[in-house]
């Protein structure tokens, strides 16, 4: 059966979707009426958004901020520990989850003064800790005979993100981040039993692949000319950074609006076969009610000005379809539909003729991300104790000299000298 377009909303209290019955096949259309919650909840969020630039001048209230650091091991030994005397005024952080130690490095979480710049020290395996992690960089540390001793600079804000193993692909309107699922890191939801390898490696196929389509769509270019954002692809973390478990497996492609409040949250879950199942979707910064999109069912995401950008429709199969207002459509398939989904690779067709084979490997090891679409290979390479970025993402500068711009054509090179 092939894939029909969707009908977009024109208004933004209006969710227009297909659903197909598995009897007879018979596609029809349903139109239901945005509840009162969510309209209620996206035109809230709005006057948050605008109270929260407000709130940017009042006074800081909370003397405290919260920092998370990483403290890498050069082998699997025992931990390290925070020394109390060291910082009097700081506090271990006791929710679940926000601290760790594993094979590869121990995380902690403090309570540290906010806009101080402090010594912190700490005891254990000193010896075995090759570097320590804030954020997604390198800060200084020295050994003092049984003690590790972090050189912590000011925080005005919370710092909280040293346990994430992600790496981040920025284009244009766009964000994609790419969670590396380590088993020597899993927690949370994740600890026992056994863990979700083939859910993983669909959702870095379904990221990459929404990748694809939001260039064919031309959806990064629209939402930032339109100032309406950023869109964000996203999967899950196996190690439930910051006490977040993530679970169960799922993917993004939400567009944060500008201030973040009032976003609309959709999680695409992916179950066992590497196959989605339903979508289920909050708003930022409400208390509206979660809403849950089943097979068949297309759900809209709006932009800050109330306008459809961009509806998502899994399939009955638990494909994905992704389409744009005007009705350009795309459809994501599973290379091997029967036993791994998703895991193994997909295929994109869209209906301006664009198609394309794309599979993803990711060694962990090596810190190597290796991205096929059709015969060209990207290769993403990432430090595997951050998954920090190291490609590069910028050519050099032109020197500066006359110079004729790029210009593309047939049988026309990339730029012309004098």
């Amino acid at each position: 059966m092939q894939p029909t377009c969707t009908h977009q909303p024109k208004r933004a209290e209006i969710f227009t979707y297909e659903r197909t019955s598995p009897n007879d096949f018979e596609t029809f259309t349903e139109v239901t009426l945005m509840t009162a919650s969510w309209t209620m909840a996206l035109a809230t969020s709005a006057m948050l958004g605008s109270g929260m630039a407000m709130a940017a001048f009042l006074p800081i209230k909370n003397p405290s901020v919260i920092v998370v650091l990483k403290f890498v091991k050069r082998a699997d030994e025992p931990g390290i520990q925070f020394v109390p005397a060291s910082c009097v005024a700081c506090q271990p952080v006791t929710d679940d989850w926000w601290n760790a130690d594993n094979p590869r490095e121990t995380i902690i979480a403090l309570k540290v003064p906010r806009s101080r710049t402090l010594e912190l020290a700490f005891d254990g395996a000193v010896a075995n800790i090759s570097r320590v992690i804030l954020e997604a960089g390198d800060i200084g540390f020295r050994l003092d005979g049984e003690h590790l001793i972090v050189a912590l600079p000011p925080l005005a804000a919370d710092a909280i993100t040293a346990a994430q193993v992600s790496t981040h692909i920025v284009e244009p309107g766009m964000v994609l981040r790419l969670e590396h699922a380590d088993p020597a890191r899993r927690a949370g939801a994740y600890a026992q039993g056994e863990f979700p390898s083939l859910q993983r490696a669909a959702a870095n196929v379904l990221q990459f692949a929404q990748r694809e389509v939001l260039r064919d769509l031309d959806l990064g270019r629209y939402v930032q000319q339109h100032g309406l954002g950023q869109i964000q692809i996203m999967g899950f973390d196996t190690n439930a950074p910051h006490g977040h478990e993530d679970a169960p497996p799922h993917v993004h492609m939400h567009l944060r609006w500008p201030g973040n409040t009032g976003t609309q949250i959709a999680h695409y879950y992916i179950s066992t076969d590497g196959l989605l199942t339903h979508n289920i979707v909050g708003v930022k910064g409400s208390d509206a009610p979660e809403r849950r999109f089943e097979r068949g069912v297309a759900f809209t995401t709006l932009g800050p000005d109330g306008q459809p950008v961009y509806t998502h429709r899994i399939t009955p199969e638990g494909w994905l379809q992704i389409s744009r207002p005007d009705g350009a459509t795309c459809t994501i398939e599973p290379l091997e539909p029967k036993g791994s989904g998703f895991a193994n690779g997909a295929s994109i067709t869209c209906s301006g003729g664009f198609r394309h084979v794309l599979r993803v490997d990711d060694d962990l090891q090596q810190g190597r991300l290796k991205v096929s679409i059709d015969d060209v290979e990207e290769i993403f390479s990432y430090d595997p104790d951050t998954g920090a970025l190291t490609s590069p993402t910028q050519p050099p500068p032109a020197p500066p000299s006359v110079y004729v711009e790029a210009m593309t054509g047939q049988n026309l090179p990339s730029a012309l000298p004098d």
